[in-house]
């Protein structure tokens, strides 16, 4: 376990936003969903948003979502999801969205955004057994382990929660100047994904798309499709344990569920856009962390039809 310096008395709130799915046939009203789902947000004035993965079935559609998550008052965030990435693309969300994979501060709280796209191949949905990933993402896999397992070490915190991306300022802005920030903030994103930073203060959350573990019942389907599997799931949770890592905040399963397993607690957030037949009413999930790294979360629900 970590020995970090504490952080303050301050409680952190977080709202997350999860498998928004616009452009999916089965979510025919996603994108009204969406821009629901933003105004209650705002009414609950978080200090970050966490979008985890899921935004859009094509390139289009992420822009019509971006289009709409501007509108949050809050620094937003995104981790990709396996409709988001598949295993032989994830450079082109990089395009679009910038690193995969990165740490951002919250009042202190450090926060992980891990790629799970890169920890299986979940391209086919009615695959009975783990499927391979093809070389050059197992490549990218070995990379990103290699720095999550660095942000124990050195000593300089990463400054990327203080910034926002250009498609979350609003409607009033130099589109051509904030796009040019966006580069600039992406060349400084990529060397940060390869520097030996240590996250500060004691607490440090983990947010990722797929979860590597399994709750009760929950999802009841066995298809290696809902889980990180192995052998990535051990390489993975090992290194959550040496970060002292007790929370993850996932998505995923369409519904909000909460469940511990082996000293880690899963956050699951419900989808905004889409029912599965074991879902949640759709809805967000807000997350307060307490001084003591504590997390209590509220599933709220956004009265809309899937």
């Amino acid at each position: 376990m970590l020995s970090l310096p504490s952080v303050g008395n301050a409680q952190v709130t977080i709202a997350q936003i999860s498998d928004t799915h616009l452009g999916e046939p089965h979510a025919p009203h996603a994108f009204d969903n969406l821009r629901r789902t933003v105004d209650m947000v705002n009414a609950r004035h978080p200090d970050a948003v966490i979008v985890s993965g899921d935004v859009g079935e094509n390139y289009d559609e992420w822009l019509r979502a971006r289009g709409i998550l501007k509108w949050l008052h809050a620094p937003v965030y995104y981790a990709p999801g396996n409709h988001d990435v598949h295993s032989t693309n994830v450079a082109k969300y990089r395009e679009v969205f910038g690193p995969d994979y990165y740490r951002f501060q919250v009042k202190g709280v450090t926060f992980l955004v891990i790629d799970s796209q890169l920890l299986g191949n979940f391209d086919n949905f009615e695959a009975q057994s783990p499927e391979p990933m093809p070389p050059q993402t197992e490549a990218e896999s070995q990379k990103m382990l290699s720095w999550l397992s660095r942000q124990g070490s050195g000593a300089n915190p990463d400054n990327r929660g203080n910034r926002r991306h250009w498609w979350n300022r609003g409607s009033n802005r130099d589109d051509q100047r904030q796009q040019q920030s966006d580069a600039d903030d992406r060349r400084n994103d990529d060397r940060r994904n390869n520097d030996d930073d240590q996250p500060r203060g004691n607490i440090v959350i983990g947010i990722q798309h797929i979860p590597a573990e399994r709750g009760d019942n929950i999802p009841p389907d066995p298809k290696p499709y809902w889980v990180v599997n192995e052998p990535y799931r051990s390489r993975e949770l090992n290194l959550l344990h040496r970060l002292g890592v007790r929370h993850m905040l996932v998505g995923h399963w369409h519904v909000g569920n909460i469940f511990e397993r082996d000293g880690i607690t899963w956050h699951v957030a419900p989808s905004t856009s889409r029912l599965l037949p074991w879902s949640s009413p759709l809805g967000f999930a807000m997350h307060t962390i307490n001084a003591n790294g504590d997390v209590r979360t509220e599933f709220v629900s956004i009265n809309a039809e899937p």
